[in-house]
This record gives structure tokens, C-alpha cells and sequence, in this order.
């Protein structure tokens, strides 16, 4: 079930992502934030999934915080520290007068 919940916060986020761009920029760019945050996201549970090998069994604690639960985890929690230095806007500096 956590997996489900995290899965689908993840397909929000390329929606939202691929909808920001494509108003704020272009086409071309919506497509290729979208395929960027994918990629992160495969790469990065592949290598959360690693590293939280380590420390729970393949098994998992109980049936519902399976191996993949803490590692799609941990994954979220380090996208969501990613994604707010990336994504976020520079505001100019104002000037002194």
C-alpha cells in the first residue's frame, strides 16, 4: 500500500512538472524535465533499493514495510530535498539605492 501511495505522488509530480514547464517555457522543454525527473527516479530507486538492502531483508519488517516501501522511501525523501534546490526560482537581488 505504501508503495501505491508513493507511486502515484510520483505520477502527480510529472504531471505537475511537465505542466509547469509547458506553460512557463515550451513544449520542448516540458518533455524534457518529464523525461529528467524520470530518469532520476528509476536511477534513484535502483540505488535506494542498494543501499536499503543493506539494512532491511528481502523480505521486508512486516507485509506492508516491504524492502520497496523503504526504499521508494527513501528515494521520495531525497527527490523532495533535489527538487526544491532544482526547481526552485532565483529571485534577482534588488538593488541598493
Amino acid at each position: 500500500m505504501i508503495e501505491v501511495i508513493l507511486f502515484y505522488a510520483h505520477a502527480v509530480f510529472f504531471v505537475y512538472i511537465f505542466a509547469k514547464n509547458y506553460v512557463e517555457q515550451t513544449k520542448v522543454s516540458a518533455y524534457l524535465s518529464t523525461i529528467f525527473v524520470i530518469i532520476i527516479f528509476t536511477v534513484g530507486w535502483t540505488f535506494s533499493a542498494f543501499v536499503i538492502g543493506f539494512f532491511i531483508p528481502d523480505a521486508g519488517l512486516t507485509r506492508v514495510l516491504t524492502k520497496a516501501a523503504f526504499s521508494l522511501g527513501l528515494l521520495t525523501l531525497l527527490e523532495v530535498i533535489f527538487y526544491k534546490f532544482y526547481f526552485a526560482k532565483s529571485k534577482p537581488r534588488e538593488q541598493m539605492v
